[in-house]
């Protein structure tokens, strides 16, 4: 009898709830909305903290015409201007290491990397994400760490396909059979690898094993002479654990996306898939499409929003601080939520409770914090000036001589210099300022020599360090003051003897020798660079 009466109940639900979904189709209808790790790039210089989201329908397709106004962001439950909005096709660089095992039984995954990773960067190409791609390789070490696996793609980023192409195609597993692996290891290493401040840092690691990590009594398991070559003997062979990584990942603003052993087997992927706002795919019941999976992974990245919002507590207090995302569109809404730790030393009055009916506080709910930040703000700095008086009156062992040459040097002051002639820049104290011309040749100090420099422009800007920032922006290491250079323009680093050129995603674009270059372009003496309207030749 109960079980005919269970059975009969079951009709007339069912035909309540197709009732109600041919009434109201769209109250099935859901957005999924997914959030990375919080980067803080321009904290320190206006408070700025960027994210990047993903944002799909019912189906799982992204959405693709989400705008400012569908977006609302609160940090510690207080509502955030959002100062900076990029929509589909608009995103931010991105820089993502592919972390692969590389035992026997990993060789169709990745022949199916190789083969598709032309369609993955081309999906990132046309939705304007200026990429770089590295490569980790590992088994029960990580293979590529040590000098003795010769790999061209050691700690190395690459935005040319071909090249990473090259990198993968070398690949051979082989080995394996005892697992667990080095996993964790080498996702630590990936962290390590040299990502852009300014990208969205991303490592997707695909393994069919479980990881060893701390306390899992691998120092007392017979090895092969290979594993013991790379291992000190009675030692486990890592200290990590999946925590650490977390905690590593998530410091360093990295997304993981996981091709990982579901979590009954090894629950390490998932804890830190969650820590880092990531995805996980079940390498098990994805091995038949995981080809398809790969576009996948790289269209979801491609297809990603990012956004920056001003916080409403621009001080290095050293706290956490929780974030919550929300888009309302079409009628309906998404809610996704993240956090991040701002450096800095904590103050006894940053987390006075503030809102309706807390003591101390006006009208709005407000007046106790704020008074909180103003001190803290005015204090910091009256600490350091009178730090910095104190030390300016400590002698610490000058010489008799160097009191000499001081007097001598007060006695016989240089001449004054002559105030600027007008339209001449003023003197900055930035790595890239203006510095009078010099000679060329070889073992010249590395400069951008203006060929039309025109009002504000140098005619000259000293290279100084190995990385430098060129833009329009004040916080750039050179700043170009014209209409035609971008806030931030592009990058030069320091490669090989020479100067690599990486553009920003600028306006109007870069050019080297007349041709634009797409993601980056290896400089040497005297090439040819422009930046929008503004010429220059390099010199060293």
């Amino acid at each position: 009898m109960r079980a005919k009466r269970a059975t009969g109940f079951i009709a007339p639900a069912a035909a309540i709830l197709l009732i109600i979904g041919s009434i109201a189709p769209r109250a099935w209808a859901s957005l999924q909305l997914s959030i990375g790790n919080p980067g803080l790039e321009h904290f320190d210089a206006d408070g700025g903290v960027q994210l990047d989201f993903g944002l799909t329908d019912q189906n799982g397709q992204p959405v693709g015409n989400l705008k400012p106004d569908n977006v609302k962001v609160f940090e510690d439950g207080k509502p955030a201007r959002i100062v900076d909005f990029r929509g589909v096709g608009q995103g931010r660089p991105v820089d993502i290491v592919f972390v692969l095992d590389v035992t026997e039984s990993m060789q169709p995954y990745i022949d199916a990397v190789k083969q598709n990773i032309i369609s993955f960067v081309q999906d990132l190409h046309s939705n304007s994400r200026d990429y770089r791609l590295g490569l980790v390789t590992f088994e029960d070490y990580v293979v590529s760490e040590y000098p003795d696996c010769n790999c061209a793609y050691r700690n190395k980023m690459t935005s040319n396909v071909n090249e990473f192409i090259d990198w993968v195609s070398g690949l051979h597993a082989g080995g394996g059979g005892d697992i667990p692996e080095d996993q964790l290891d080498a996702l630590a290493y990936a962290a390590s690898f040299p990502f852009r401040p300014e990208a969205q840092g991303i490592i997707i690691i695909v393994t069919d094993a479980p990881p060893h990590h701390d306390g899992d009594g691998s120092a007392y398991t017979q090895h092969d002479q290979a594993f013991w070559d790379h291992h000190q003997r009675g030692v486990e062979v890592t200290s990590e654990t999946g925590p650490k990584v977390a905690a590593l990942l998530k410091k360093n603003g990295l997304t993981l996306y996981a091709v990982v052993p579901p979590p009954f087997i090894a629950p390490e992927y998932q804890e830190i898939v969650d820590a880092t706002h990531g995805k996980s795919y079940n390498i098990v019941t994805e091995e038949g499409r995981f080809a398809s999976l790969v576009r996948e992974i790289g269209h979801s990245i491609a297809t990603e929003y990012s956004l920056t919002y001003v916080t409403p507590r621009p001080i290095e207090d050293g706290t956490n601080r929780s974030v919550e995302l929300q888009v309302n569109f079409g009628g309906e809404s998404a809610t996704a939520n993240t956090s991040y730790q701002v450096r800095g030393i904590g103050g006894a009055a940053i987390n006075v409770p503030s809102g309706s009916g807390a003591p101390g506080t006006n009208e709005t709910g407000t007046g106790l914090n704020q008074l909180a930040f103003s001190w803290w703000n005015g204090a910091v700095p009256i600490i350091a000036i009178l730090g910095l008086l104190a030390l300016s009156r400590v002698r610490f062992g000058v010489s008799t001589e160097e009191l000499k040459a001081i007097v001598q040097a007060q006695a016989n002051p240089p001449p004054p210099r002559m105030p600027p002639r007008a339209g001449a820049p003023p003197p900055s104290p930035r790595t890239g300022a203006p510095s009078p011309p010099t000679a060329g040749g070889p073992g010249g100090s590395p400069r951008l020599q203006t060929l039309n420099a025109t009002g504000p422009v140098a005619s000259e800007y000293a290279l100084l360090k190995n990385e430098i920032t060129v833009g329009r922006g004040e916080d750039n290491d050179i700043v170009i003051p014209h209409a035609s250079v971008s806030r931030a323009h592009a990058r030069l680093m320091k490669r090989d003897g020479g100067f690599e050129l990486m553009d920003l995603n600028s306006t109007n674009g870069s050019f080297v020798d007349d041709q634009r270059i797409h993601g980056s372009a290896f400089l040497t003496s005297g090439s040819q660079v422009r930046l929008g309207d503004i010429k220059f030749v390099l010199r060293y």
